[in-house]
């Protein structure tokens, strides 16, 4: 007996999800849930000052990046803005981002920069 599966890419952290789990907003844009509460997270970050999320990438909480000291002594994380969401993204995920969404940074001035045309 086969399974059928049916999923939806989303089109912020690529990985397919249940299309229960994808939220459709005017203009025919589409995010999972998971990518729309690391915006919601982001955007509280930028309100406060203070992030007390995830990485939108691997996931790993801000309190256990900060004591693993891998994003610095203070927990230091980026900011990306793409399609008009924040993603939030510890040190170590950032550089592999780039070479991740190649489509977004290739053709810019920073992509340029780094490599990625």
């Amino acid at each position: 007996m086969s399974a059928i599966i049916i999923g939806e890419r989303c089109p912020y952290c690529t990985k397919f999800r249940s299309p229960l789990d994808i939220i459709r907003q005017p203009g025919n844009v589409t995010i999972c849930l998971d990518c729309e509460q690391r915006h919601l997270e982001a955007l509280q970050a930028m309100e406060t000052g203070n992030f007390l999320g995830q990485c939108s990438e691997c996931g790993t909480k801000h309190d256990e990046l900060k004591a693993q000291r891998k994003c610095g002594p203070r927990g230091e994380m980026k900011i990306h803005f793409e399609n008009g969401k924040y993603r939030v993204l510890c040190l170590v995920c950032d550089p592999i981002y780039f070479r991740k969404r190649q489509e977004l940074y290739g053709p810019t001035e920073f992509g340029h920069s780094i490599g990625l045309h």
